[in-house]
């Protein structure tokens, strides 16, 4: 293998060693066990990379003959499992967590067939280029391509399977936060949306292999930089995020079969609302639905089904339909000499982006179209002046 090629899997190396170790220790210290699947994954991805990397000093690596192809189809699973401990208490791997490992246990099995006498034609020598290496696949190497083609297929298959899988996780966390909380930002999940595009895009450099893409000289650049875009998207995230197992159900809401006065349940709720409203709760940047429950003095449950009964289909909903009614009647009295960040402060929202989105939600149309639609003198220099800040949103 050539230097550069191999000084590029060094950087690589240390990219993944060093996010590992990271990951470990933020995980002891702010007692975050979820974080065992990333901090693996980042050691298991960078043992791949130091078999190239130790070639730049023509050291035998045969031994990796062993090890590459029960990583690769190791590596997306983790990534799931991680993903999916998110909303769990119980962080560590169960019985039923297991299947996600019989990729693994399969290529450990071929790999031990038919590794042991064939582990240095395998790999190949340490004179030849990372093009020829690749280009095995299409030679006459039977113990080579016996592994490659099925782990390269396998973890092809693994990306579609758990991209469907992850954004499924995504669309049940983001129905749950809204449940519970005023802001999909405060718990930090929307990443997660994009996994399921880099899983499909390490599913191509992984699968499409297998019908010569790497015959083109961009593709080794091109792989290269998509592995450390990989390592920081992953380990940033990671580090910022909160655990969800607070806000998941743990148990379906049974409904009430007795007879019940429908009309007291009605006098109730609309009490209960008018309380919220009356003191004004929806202006607390920071209140979840837990938080407004305790200050009403009513439970969780009962709260969530008061709102559900007003109309409204989660508490996102319901306390950002109050706070954008605070804002347009702020935004269609604004002076002149007021700037955006006032409303958006006095509305109950946390950041000018969060005021945007949540406002276009909401009314379908943004803050500063509002304000056109319902002009009142002195207004018009306040909507210039916000204009050009809204566009870099």
């Amino acid at each position: 293998m050539n230097s550069k090629a191999a000084f590029f899997f060094a950087i690589l190396l240390i990219i993944y060693t060093a996010f590992a170790v990271l990951l470990f220790v933020i995980s002891k210290v702010q007692h975050r066990k979820g974080l065992f699947y990333m901090y693996i994954s980042f050691l298991l991805r960078g043992i791949l990379s130091l078999g190239p990397a130790l070639l730049m000093f023509h050291i035998d690596i045969s031994w990796t003959a062993y090890l590459t192809g029960p990583i690769k189809v190791t590596l997306i699973p983790l990534t799931y499992l991680y993903i999916q401990k998110l909303s769990r208490e119980n962080k560590i791997v169960a019985g039923n967590d297991l299947w996600h490992f019989i990729p693994f246990f399969v290529n450990t099995i071929l790999t031990i067939i038919i590794v042991p006498g064939h582990a240095a034609e395998i790999v190949g020598q340490s004179n030849e280029t990372l093009k020829s290496t690749i280009q095995m696949v299409w030679d006459d190497n039977f113990y080579h391509n016996i592994l490659a083609i099925p782990c390269r297929i396998i973890s092809y298959l693994q990306a579609i399977l758990y991209s469907f899988l992850i954004y499924k996780l995504y669309r049940k966390y983001i129905y749950s936060i809204k449940n519970n909380d005023s802001f999909i930002s405060h718990y930090n999940v929307v990443w997660i949306k994009w996994v399921v595009v880099i899983i499909i895009l390490q599913g191509f450099f992984e699968g499409f292999a297998l019908v010569g893409i790497y015959h083109l000289s961009f593709m080794y650049p091109l792989a290269f930089l998509f592995l450390v875009l990989y390592a920081f998207f992953f380990f940033i995230h990671a580090m910022q995020q909160k655990d969800l197992a607070g806000i998941m159900p743990h148990e379906p809401v049974i409904n009430n079969t007795s007879v019940v006065n429908n009309s007291s349940i009605n006098i109730e709720n609309q009490s209960i609302l008018d309380r919220f409203k009356k003191d004004k709760l929806y202006l607390i940047p920071d209140i979840s639905l837990q938080e407004a429950a305790n200050k009403l003095k009513i439970s969780k449950t009962k709260l969530t089904q008061y709102i559900k009964d007003a109309g409204y289909d989660n508490f996102y909903i319901f306390i950002n339909q109050y706070r954008v009614e605070k804002s347009k009647m702020l935004l269609s009295k604004m002076p002149e000499n007021y700037v955006i960040e006032s409303v958006i402060n006095q509305s109950g929202f946390k950041a000018r982006s969060t005021f945007y989105r949540v406002f276009k939600e909401i009314t379908g149309e943004t803050p500063s179209g509002y304000i056109r639609r319902n002009k009142k003198p002195g207004n018009m220099r306040v909507i210039q002046k916000n204009e050009k800040q809204k566009n870099n949103l």
